[in-house]
């Protein structure tokens, strides 16, 4: 699957989530947009055409 940013800026990204989760006390996130899945993800999903969630 081609990722449209580099590595080191996925990580950033789930470092940041990671880190904010923690801040909140929180162990988890559903995610259901799909514009927030391709933030954390790379992968471009059909989402707007079918539900889906991220856990």
């Amino acid at each position: 699957m081609p990722v449209h940013f580099e590595p080191a800026e996925m990580k950033s990204r789930r470092d940041r989530v990671s880190e904010r989760l923690s801040g909140l006390g929180l162990d988890g996130l559903l995610m259901f947009k799909q514009e927030s899945m391709y933030y954390l993800t790379g992968y471009d999903t059909f989402g707007f055409s079918m539900f889906q969630c991220l856990i």
